[in-house]
């Protein structure tokens, strides 16, 4: 077991909205502070995306959250069509403030994403059938290139694929980038 810097908490409807709202973020991805603040809650109230909050262990101060709901992907080829079961990964967002672990070789997000989401999507793998973790990432070269390059996610290739997913994009961002992880 990894020596984490941090822990998972559960968003709860006690936070104080006021430390949500102080979570920094870069620019391009001002939509996921807006979601954090303005509706995780009512999405977690709902059933509709589990949000968890990573705060460095000593502070508590909040270094970056997650939100992950279990998930069908479309597959459909000439011969043919079903649903691969999967997880969501629908938010993953790191403070501006903390994205160096120190003198460590990976990022916080690196960190987060192998050391705490990775082993939370195989842990449900053990009780449920799933295939891939995915996201629909903000569509930004640097951004792409960080989950792929660094967080090991693929992108489709077959353009009837890329079309075939495109019913299931956030509302709010019509831009998006569908990419996978595969979980085997």
């Amino acid at each position: 077991m990894i020596n984490s810097p941090f822990y998972i908490e559960e968003l709860s409807e006690e936070l104080n909205s006021y430390e949500l709202k102080s979570f920094r973020i870069q620019h391009e991805e001002f939509q996921l502070t807006r979601y954090l603040v303005k509706l995780a809650k009512k999405h977690q109230k709902q059933l509709l995306n589990k949000t968890f909050l990573v705060r460095e262990k000593g502070s508590d101060n909040l270094v970056a959250f997650y939100s992950l709901k279990a998930a069908t992907l479309p597959y459909n080829d000439k011969e043919s069509s079903f649903l691969i079961p999967a997880i969501e990964l629908t938010h993953f967002a790191v403070d501006e403030r903390y994205k160096e672990i120190g003198s460590a070789s990976l990022k916080t997000g690196e960190f987060i994403f192998w050391n705490h989401i990775v082993p939370c999507v195989k842990n449900a793998q053990k009780y449920l059938a799933l295939q891939d973790l995915f996201v629909f990432s903000i569509n930004t070269p640097k951004l792409i290139s960080y989950y792929k390059n660094r967080l090991g996610f693929q992108e489709i290739e077959n353009i009837d694929d890329k079309l075939f997913f495109e019913y299931a994009v956030p509302d709010y961002d019509d831009n998006c980038k569908f990419l996978y992880f595969p979980l085997n």
